[in-house]
């Protein structure tokens, strides 16, 4: 299929360098994506069902994300996705690609030769990668965009599902479960990223967490944020050495460097102030953007959005 426009300068990466015009000074160490792509996802980042007439049904899937160059999380929660629905049987083609790490997105959708392409935002909230960066990268004209011959659909971020609400629940007792915990004896606190620029990430994090709250299943529910007050590191700095356990619900779309490294450091930090045994107090859930679980909301929210009736 044809190329949309090129419009946000630098905004994609190939390889960890600038596009156009950038160019990197001196030598540079291959970053993992150039190392370790291979072992993860295989070439090309393309999952197809290996059998004829797949392309009968002619749905093709595109997952794109932030991506990361320091860390591997966001490519392993994205290729399981597209992995999972593959081996569903109910996609002609599933790829993945990033914004700030790997293959040019242009060139992911490209090369997809499936007549409708479904465009899924891995992203926990609408904010300005979902709403300005991905379709000005991708030529994407609302949420339905036709071009050489092939209909492009925009879905909704995926943390905006309504059954983000219900894995994070889930994730939060299964904690519970492992440490011993009683739920209704156990805080929960659900983490987004949150940004000082806009409200869209606290408020997507908030109804999840008010969702679960509602259920009164856990002594109290809370939020806390990475990137505004609430802040997680000071919610655990200022946490006292005596009192109920605390289960961390990660609300990101996949292990990135907040998620694999920030998050588990300060309680550690926290447990090496106070003396606490590592996890006998406060324990994390990790990302629920890896979770398998949200593979089927990935499916449903196609099925809804285009009434591709899903057998």
């Amino acid at each position: 299929m044809g190329r949309g426009p090129a419009v946000i300068e630098n905004s994609c990466r190939r390889n960890g360098q600038p596009r156009e015009g950038g160019g990197a000074r001196g030598e540079r160490k291959p970053t993992w994506f150039e190392r370790d792509r291979s072992k993860l996802i295989g070439s090309e980042y393309a999952f197809r069902v290996g059998k004829a007439g797949v392309m009968e049904q002619q749905h093709g899937i595109l997952i794109i994300g932030h991506g990361s160059e320091q860390s591997p999380g966001p490519l392993v929660s994205a290729s399981g996705h597209a992995e999972r629905l593959m081996e569903s049987g109910r996609f002609a083609e599933a790829r993945v690609a990033f914004l700030m790490a790997g293959e040019d997105p242009r060139d992911q959708l490209e090369a997809m030769r499936a007549r409708t392409i479904h465009v899924i935002p891995l992203f926990m909230c609408d904010g300005y990668y979902t709403r300005t960066v991905i379709p000005k990268t991708l030529g994407l004209q609302g949420t339905r965009t036709s071009r050489d011959g092939s209909l492009l659909i925009y879905g909704t971020p995926i943390g905006m599902h309504p059954g983000m609400a219900e894995i994070l629940r889930l994730r939060t007792l299964e904690t519970c479960r492992a440490a011993g915990w009683t739920p209704s004896r156990t805080r929960l606190v659900v983490i987004g990223h949150g940004s000082p620029k806009s409200p869209a990430s606290a408020e997507v994090t908030r109804r999840h967490a008010g969702e679960i709250g509602r259920r009164s299943e856990f002594l109290a529910v809370e939020c806390a944020f990475i990137d505004e007050a609430p802040k997680i590191e000071d919610w655990l700095r200022d946490l006292p050495t005596e009192g109920p356990p605390v289960v961390l619900a990660g609300f990101f779309a996949a292990d990135g460097l907040h998620s694999s490294l920030d998050i588990p450091g300060w309680i550690e930090a926290w447990e090496n102030r106070t003396g606490s045994r590592p996890g006998a107090r406060v324990r994390y859930t990790g990302a629920v953007g890896a979770d398998e679980r949200v593979t089927a909301l990935i499916a449903e929210s196609i099925a809804t959005e285009t009434a591709l009736q899903l057998p």
